[in-house]
């Protein structure tokens, strides 16, 4: 399996400097009840040729009202990488999936990317 590793040069006051910005990605934020619902969809995704990655933050505490009641629980956060011209299919797909009635899948715009990365992102989806 090829790594990709991100490069990021820094000017003088230190921040990255990054390429301009790439509209055909974006980047879906999907929380789910736990790692292993993230990982099923990530992997069934990214086997699908619909999102290049997938990112999963393994815990966060979710507060929310449901059905009129203010509910606290742990969730997971998946973040899929994909274009722009793919997340609606790929929002359909994880909804299909999704053990939720109501799940969260919202898509981020992206603001920059170094090239060698969004090179590889968009040769990794259809």
């Amino acid at each position: 399996m090829t790594k990709v590793s991100l490069i990021f040069e820094t000017g003088a006051t230190g921040m990255a400097s990054l390429p301009e910005k790439t509209d055909d990605i974006v980047i879906l934020y999907v929380t789910v009840p736990d790692i292993e619902c993230g990982k099923d969809i990530a992997r069934s995704a990214v086997g699908r040729k619909l999102a290049a990655c997938g990112n999963i933050f393994p815990v966060m505490t979710a507060i929310y009202e449901w059905e009129g009641v203010v509910e606290e629980g742990d969730e997971a956060v998946l973040l899929l990488k994909t274009r722009q011209g793919t997340a609606e299919r790929l929002m359909d797909f994880i909804i299909e999936r999704h053990p939720y009635d109501t799940p969260c899948v919202m898509e981020l715009p992206l603001g920059r990317i170094n090239d060698g990365y969004a090179a590889w992102l968009l040769a990794q989806v259809q």
